[in-house]
C-alpha cells in the first residue's frame, strides 16, 4: 500500500494547489478520507485515489452512481 503526501496528491489531481485539496476533501463526500500518519502529517491511499479518477472520469460519459449514493 502506498500513501501519498499532500504534495504529491496536488500533482496527481493536475497539479491543484493546498486550498483545492482542502476544498475537495471538505466538499466532495465522494473523495478519499485522509490517513492520519502523525499528530502533524496525513496522507491518502494511492489505490483509493486511483479508484476516485477513475470513477470520475468514467462518469464523464455515462451517468454512474457515486460510491456514497451507491445503496446496499
Amino acid at each position: 500500500m502506498q500513501i501519498l503526501r499532500r504534495k504529491a496528491v496536488c500533482d496527481k489531481l493536475g497539479g491543484i494547489d493546498n486550498v483545492t485539496l482542502w476544498r475537495l476533501t471538505r466538499d466532495d463526500p465522494t473523495f478519499p478520507a485522509a490517513v492520519q500518519i502523525n499528530k502533524r502529517i496525513v496522507g491518502w491511499i494511492e489505490g483509493e485515489l486511483n479508484q476516485w479518477l477513475e470513477h470520475r472520469a468514467a462518469s464523464r460519459t455515462k451517468k454512474l452512481p457515486l460510491p456514497a449514493e451507491q445503496h446496499h
